[in-house]
């Protein structure tokens, strides 16, 4: 499969970049078919915010209707090549078939979602402030978005933030992940046939250095990211002199699953492996730590380790996988030394995690899945594999005293993304929820699983308080408050 590079998306047409680094995309589960080739520059950046922000005050003008019904052509035109879409998305990202579907099909869904129901957000509304005064709160866009797109979710992800977007009135330049240029180009291509004006949409391609030289540009008004931690935090950087900017960042995670005494041990374990190594744990709310009662440990153990030997790693074009490879070489790099941060910090390895080089005849960047006991924190050690997000297939487990002791490590990390908590009684369940420090909690679900619907996004080093899914509308937009005073003329009221 070699997919044909077609250049940035400016003003309504692809440009090719003649001068400039090169790139190939892999495919991390096959390494001697790459998916394509391309060559990207920092200089396309200037133009595409320039097409944008030329396009803004029209599409900002142009009626409701107008923007709801040219995404719809997206969303059918989507649809007509669902299963395309999913494949390309699983050679390029590495990202079993199963994932690949189910996000095209959130993608598809995303506008009924923002149209249907995250409209209702920033529906405007008058209230009388005074005796002849009325009181109005209007929602405008803000102008330029930046959207920068992570390789997880190449498709769902960026378009969380685009299709709120364009629907409120503002204007895109899009960089995907370097790891998946061509699923943002198909998205590209995607927009550019379902008729949204030049400008309207922007696609650069690139590595880190355009995502630097597009969040930091002066007519950017808004940067909607998804990645890691560093990233969010380098990108804060960047716009330090610039409060005005809008900055809605979803981060990492270091997501626990609380498995309480009285949990149904089968469904905790069954779930939990699922969210520990789907999409071999490259996913922000991927379970990355198990917090179990003492008292039912030794119990879970044994189902969960079980489970974990039943986990189908494989190519992620072949039916019935689970977990996949990991993205890159230095992907690998970075889960062999947490394994071994592991061993130093005084876990003991159920399973042992490492890197296969291999799976069949397929060369590529394939890892095993990984399970860590921690009965007792060794002292006067590092804590980096405690408290920093691998991004891998591996779970560490925790034993806790009681609920609250539970909460208490569930709160230690740095992030505040998700947690789950598995228990048989509802009541215990809300007398916790209110002391577990994430953004989102999932009772007896695991991490991995949320709704569009509802609000996305973590406390602490996972996020910007600006959460997307339903609430994207929020950071996409301004309040505007707006006062009509139709009383006449009285002097007496005025100071001279």
């Amino acid at each position: 499969m070699s997919v044909l590079y077609r250049g940035n998306y400016i003003a309504g047409r692809f440009v090719r970049t003649s001068k400039g680094a090169d790139l190939i995309s892999e495919d991390p589960g096959d390494l001697l078919d790459p998916v394509g080739s391309l060559v990207f520059s920092t200089d396309p950046v200037d133009q595409a915010v320039a097409a944008a922000g030329q396009a803004f005050p029209k599409w900002m003008g142009q009626s409701l209707s107008k923007r709801i019904g040219l995404l719809r052509s997206f969303q059918r035109i989507l649809a007509g090549r669902q299963e395309e879409f999913t494949r390309l998305i699983a050679k390029e990202a590495g990202k079993p078939l199963t994932e690949s579907r189910r996000e095209v099909e959130r993608l598809i869904g995303k506008v009924d979602e923002m149209v249907n129901l995250g409209l209702k957000l920033i529906r405007p509304f008058s209230i009388e402030t005074a005796p002849g005064v009325k009181g109005e709160c209007r929602y405008r866009p803000l102008g330029v978005l930046a959207v920068i797109g992570p390789f997880n979710f190449p498709a769902h992800t960026p378009g969380s933030h685009i299709i709120p977007g364009l629907l409120t009135g503002n204007t895109i330049v899009f960089k995907p992940s370097e790891h998946t240029p061509f699923v943002g180009q198909r998205i590209a291509e995607i927009l550019d046939e379902a008729g949204f004006p030049p400008g309207v949409f922007n696609l650069v391609q690139g590595d880190g250095g355009v995502g630097t030289r597009l969040v930091g540009h002066p007519k950017v008004a808004g940067v909607l990211f998804t990645g890691s931690t560093a990233t969010g935090q380098a990108i804060k950087a960047v716009t330090l002199k610039e409060p005005q900017k809008c900055l809605a960042l979803e981060m990492g995670g270091k997501n626990a699953a609380l498995v309480l005494a009285d949990a149904d041990l089968e469904l905790a374990a069954r779930e939990i492996a699922v969210a520990a190594f789907s999409m071999a744990g490259q996913r922000c709310n991927a379970t990355s730590r198990v917090v179990v009662d003492r008292r039912v440990a030794k119990r879970f153990l044994e189902i969960f380790l079980k489970v974990a030997n039943q986990v189908k790693v494989g190519y992620p074009l072949e039916e019935g996988v689970l977990m996949g490879p990991l993205v890159s070489h230095d992907a690998v790099a970075k889960f062999q030394k947490y394994m071994k941060l592991a061993e130093e910090e005084g876990y003991e390895t159920l399973r042992v995690g490492k890197a296969l080089g291999s799976w069949g005849k397929r060369r590529g960047y394939y890892v095993s899945p990984s399970v860590h006991l921690c009965e007792r924190p060794a002292k006067n050690r590092s804590v980096h594999y405690r408290r920093e997000e691998i991004f891998g297939p591996d779970a560490a487990v925790y034993l806790a005293k009681g609920n609250d002791e539970a909460v208490s490590i569930n709160n230690e990390v740095p992030y505040g993304l998700i947690t789950a908590v598995f228990t048989r009684n509802r009541k215990t369940f809300e007398r916790l929820l209110p002391g577990i420090d994430t953004g989102m909690v999932n009772w007896n679900r695991g991490t991995i699983f949320s709704s569009g619907k509802l609000p996305f996004g973590g406390t602490k080093a996972s996020g910007s308080f600006k959460p997307a899914g339903l609430f994207s509308p929020y950071y996409c937009t301004v309040p505007v408050a707006v006062l009509k005073d139709t009383r006449p003329l009285n002097k007496r009221a005025l100071p001279f």
